[in-house]
Formats: C-alpha cells, structure tokens, sequence
C-alpha cells in the first residue's frame, strides 16, 4: 500500500497526496499541516527543532571596536569642566601632573573618560604620558 499524505487545515482536510513534496507545496500556499499514519509529518509555521551537542556561540567584543583611552600628564593646575567652553561649568580642578585619561580630543578639549573635559591649548595644557 502506497504511503498517503494528507494536507489540513483547522482540522479539515484539504487533499489527499502521494507525495510529499506535493502536499508540502499545499501546504505552504494554505497554511496547513501534512499527516501520514496520524501523525504531523510537515508544519510550515514550526521550525524544526536542531539539537546540537556544540554549546551557544557567544559573540565576542573586538578590542579595536571599543575606542582606546590614551593617558595625558597635566602641565599645569587645570579646570575640569562639564562642556569644551571656558565659559562651562567647572566641576573639579586639578594639580600639574596628575594623569588623566582622554578618549578623544574634541576641538581643541580633551574629552576625558569620565565625559568631563580640558582645555588643550595646543599641547601647552598637557602631555601624552
């Protein structure tokens, strides 16, 4: 006896096939299911399960992706302040020599980590360490 496939849909059975290519066809164009021997053999809205025995790939962080803070020596008593303007608000003030770290020079300001900023002036304010 031939094996038949028969293709429902919300418990009504649409067509009788010999072949499942055929019904999984129907199938796919009415969002239905494919039976044989009473069992669901094709779904089109449920993704076949994939066991692996491999663990997760977990997506790793480059280095080179995260910008590199670069340290500077002060030369000199320095004001911190919250934006690149010597008219900003001044949040802390620091000693000559004290090292800060910089993750990007905007305009003529360091931008430390800390989002605080510093006036550059040319190099005349700080030194790379």
């Amino acid at each position: 006896m031939a094996k038949e496939y028969i293709v429902m849909k919300d418990g009504a059975e649409l067509k009788t096939y010999k072949s499942l290519p055929a019904a999984k066809a129907l199938a796919e164009k009415e969002d239905a299911e494919v039976y044989s021997d009473g069992e669901c053999v094709y779904s089109p809205t449920v993704e076949p399960a994939v066991i692996s025995s491999d663990p997760p790939a977990v997506e790793e962080t480059k280095v080179e992706d995260k910008p590199q803070a670069e340290k500077y020596t002060l030369l000199r008593k320095m004001n911190v302040r919250k934006e690149p303007s010597l008219t900003a608000e001044k949040v802390a003030v620091l000693d000559g020599g004290t090292m800060v770290e910089v993750g990007k020079k905007v305009d003529d300001w360091l931008h430390l980590t800390d989002g605080t900023f510093i006036y550059y002036e040319g190099g005349k304010n700080a030194r790379k360490a």
